[in-house]
């Protein structure tokens, strides 16, 4: 065969597959949870702006606020028990009906005129702990909708739709509260009511994923199955461990730039377009996350973002203007969401799918304590020692998180444990497809797609 002839074999090998929109489950699971998240993300911000406009109460929107944090942290393990247990489709609709429901409450109760702080704190933990469910169950039903060469694509098409609703999101949900205070509450039962249509024309998985050999366990035993694997794994858990603690450090510099603004006498909406700088760089690196995955093992993409993070993140120390501060929030999003995109790509294609769940539920729960603990550890830090050295404190945490990442990743047998925790299970679990079979649910997709 000629060099031109082996040239347009190799052309229409990668080009076998089709782009992720002719995948009509995959378009209508990442409409539907976009519509998703743009409600939840107006009538998040719009509780503490309700909360703060009709009291007055700095403490009463901070309730509002440890309220809808809460769940991140008290429901995601057995969040992910019952994503292993229930059909994941129903649980998603599920998610959609109660947070729509509460959500509407809240419209009918200032069509009333009346606000009541517990019924807005309430409302606020309802619609977080549906929003757990919910995340958990979308990233596992992804597996099954997409095959596995364009499981990184959709990965980072979905961090991007997430990206860029958060970007839209908040400008939008102030705007709508500034007309009437009932308009973003009301928006996003409308949102909630397109999504969950969109949801009831999904296929999606018709039983929940099997267990193996259907035995029923407690909750405590079947959590402690999803952090035993997690743990089992050197190289997953280390690479987790690491992101959880970057995390902690950006909920540190979130909060003392802020601070810094504030210092010098910025006005609260520099705060908000140094925020959007962020947004803005975590969509482009959405966006690019999925061609890093495809070219950079993980060890590689940990090892790269963690030491351009040490490099660009003590510039923050020195320089305090807003515009600086804008640039060094776009570089560090860029980075965190390709990292994103990957860790994701990764934990699905290792994790077995009866066990997505529960496996999602962990690295959710490492990533969602650590921002907490960055956030509380700043605040009592901001006040013994200031800002500039605070800064200086996490740009020093973040250098020694780069020199571990180094020092990890590229020591002997770092490639070995890669390739092992990346090895698909030795017994797949079977799936019944139309025709009454089995098959592997990667495979039987992809075959399917690519004979039309």
């Amino acid at each position: 065969m000629s060099d031109e002839g082996g040239y347009r074999v190799r052309r229409r090998s990668k080009h076998a597959l089709p782009t992720l929109r002719s995948y009509r489950d995959f378009r209508l699971l990442w409409t539907g949870s976009a519509m998703s998240v743009m409600a939840e993300r107006c009538s998040g911000m719009a509780f503490t702006l309700l909360v703060l406009w009709d009291t007055g109460s700095e403490s009463a929107a901070g309730l509002v606020g440890f309220a809808g944090l809460l769940p991140a942290l008290l429901v995601q393990l057995p969040a992910g028990v019952m994503v292993d247990r229930l059909n994941r489709r129903r649980v998603m609709m599920t998610c959609v009906i109660v947070r729509m429901v509460a959500v509407a409450t809240v419209a009918v109760s200032l069509l009333g005129d009346t606000v009541w702080v517990w019924h807005i704190a309430t409302v606020a933990f309802i619609q977080s702990s549906m929003t757990v469910f919910y995340q958990l169950s979308e990233r596992a039903m992804v597996r099954g909708v997409v095959p596995p060469s364009q499981l990184g694509a959709a990965m980072a098409t979905n961090e991007a739709r997430s990206r860029g609703v958060n970007f839209i999101g908040h400008p939008v949900s102030g705007a709508m509260f500034g007309l009437s205070a009932w308009m973003p509450f009301m928006s996003s039962v409308g949102l909630y009511l397109l999504s969950l249509i969109t949801l009831v024309r999904l296929r999606g998985e018709k039983e929940p994923p099997p267990r193996p050999g259907n035995k029923r366990r407690n909750m405590r035993a079947d959590i402690a199955v999803g952090l035993r694997w997690v743990w089992d794994r050197a190289f997953f858990r280390t690479a987790l461990l690491i992101i959880a603690g970057s995390n902690l450090v950006f909920q540190g510099l979130i909060l003392t730039v802020a601070v810094v603004v504030r210092e010098d006498g910025g006005a609260a909406g520099t705060i908000g377009l140094i925020m959007a700088s962020g947004g803005m760089g975590g969509l482009f690196g959405a966006l690019v996350g999925g061609w890093l995955n495809k070219r950079l093992a993980m060890r590689q993409i940990m090892i790269l973002a963690h030491v351009t993070w040490a490099l660009v993140m003590p510039a923050a120390v020195f320089f305090r203007q807003p515009v600086a501060l804008g640039v060094l929030f776009f570089i560090t999003s860029h980075i965190g969401a390709a990292v994103t995109v990957s860790g994701m790509s990764y934990q699905v294609r290792i994790t077995p799918n009866n066990m997505q769940g529960r496996v999602g539920s962990v690295v959710m729960l490492l990533v969602s304590g650590a921002s907490s603990l960055g956030a509380l550890g700043t605040g009592y830090l901001l006040e013994a020692v200031g800002t500039r050295h605070t800064l200086m404190v996490v740009s020093g945490v973040m250098v020694v998180l780069a020199l571990v990442a180094t020092v990890v990743f590229t020591r002997p047998g770092a490639a070995l444990e890669d390739r092992q925790d990346s090895a698909p299970p030795p017994q797949p679990e079977p799936v019944a497809i139309a025709d009454g079979s089995t098959a592997d649910p990667l495979t039987t997709l992809e075959l399917r797609r690519i004979d039309g």
